[in-house]
């Protein structure tokens, strides 16, 4: 071994797994503040076209008269 090793601070086997927990702790704590991709569900695309449909015809029928 030479200097440097034995100047070096050795850590436990308890710490180390302590510091894994607490790594996974800090992860989980940061989830909730990820912004999560959701799909576009099918109602949504549909009501959207309805109203652009509806909206559609009203002005259509002000043009008409």
């Amino acid at each position: 071994m030479t200097k440097k090793d034995e100047e070096r601070p050795k850590t436990s086997l308890a710490q180390q797994d302590a510091l894994k927990r607490l790594d996974k702790v800090e992860e989980e704590k940061r989830k909730p503040y990820k912004k999560k991709k959701e799909p576009k569900s099918f109602r949504a695309v549909l009501m959207t076209l309805l109203l652009i449909l509806v909206l559609g015809l009203m002005i259509g029928s002000y043009f008409m008269h």
